[in-house]
């Protein structure tokens, strides 16, 4: 008997221990709440990036509708013949045909560009070098320097152009005017075959110059001065150290 009610007690026991919610395992919560914050992480940076989009698109709108739409619209006109008073009537490549084999002006305007693209890429790229070169300087007043030869870059094609049509003139141009003092004959910069070309070069550097000063500018201050003091050190000169630390 004694051995049965120690085994009725054990067990009353064990059923009050295993039903008290003190004594039960529980489960850990901390990883359910530590999902918690990952979520609002999530949200905040969901939230962030909407932001970023919503600044973004009008300029994804204006390159979409100004750049985009007039590209694909130019290329399914190309493949049609059309003009404003009658719909586009599907020719195929016949009009290409035509560009390449006809059309005498396709050449020449080829050449124009070929010559256009030699000189003025590589001479802004140059010039734009040249100007972060000098520019990368720690001395007063280099921002306001920085800043001036940067505006061009800022200038709107149209009044760009005026301006240069003004400064070309030939008969009231302030460059035709300083050829005449210094003894020269005036010059028609675009109204001459030989001239017109370099006056449109003269004018693209003049205007992007400035962009490529600037991203050349900022290359140039991620290089280490450690390196280039180094260099110094070790005996080599300014075109060495730009040739061997700060070009590549």
């Amino acid at each position: 008997m004694g051995f049965v009610e120690g085994c009725i007690s054990h067990k009353t026991h064990r059923g009050m221990w295993e039903n008290d919610p003190m004594t039960q395992p529980t489960v850990s919560l901390a990883p359910l709440r530590a999902t918690r914050p990952g979520r609002w992480r999530l949200s905040n940076q969901l939230r962030s990036d909407l932001r970023g989009y919503l600044f973004v698109a009008p300029w994804i709108l204006s390159l979409l509708v100004f750049t985009a739409y007039p590209m694909l619209a130019s290329f399914y006109f190309s493949l049609t013949n059309y003009t404003v008073l009658n719909p586009p009537r599907w020719i195929g490549l016949q009009n290409f045909q035509t560009m390449f084999t006809k059309d005498p002006l396709y050449w020449k305007s080829v050449w124009n560009t070929t010559y256009y693209t030699i000189f003025s890429v590589p001479l802004g790229l140059t010039f734009g070098l040249l100007l972060a070169l000098l520019l990368n300087q720690r001395s007063r007043g280099i921002g306001i320097y920085r800043t001036a030869f940067y505006l061009p870059s800022l200038v709107p094609a149209v009044a760009s152009t005026l301006l240069w049509m003004l400064l070309l003139d030939p008969r009231l141009g302030l460059v035709n005017s300083a050829l005449v003092a210094l003894g020269f004959e005036r010059v028609g910069w675009l109204r001459s075959a030989a001239w017109a070309k370099p006056a449109v070069i003269l004018m693209s550097i003049w205007g992007g110059t400035g962009g490529a000063m600037l991203i050349f500018l900022a290359g140039l201050k991620d290089v280490p001065d450690s390196l280039l003091e180094a260099a110094k050190i070790d005996g080599a000169n300014a075109w060495q150290r730009f040739r061997h630390v700060t070009l590549p």
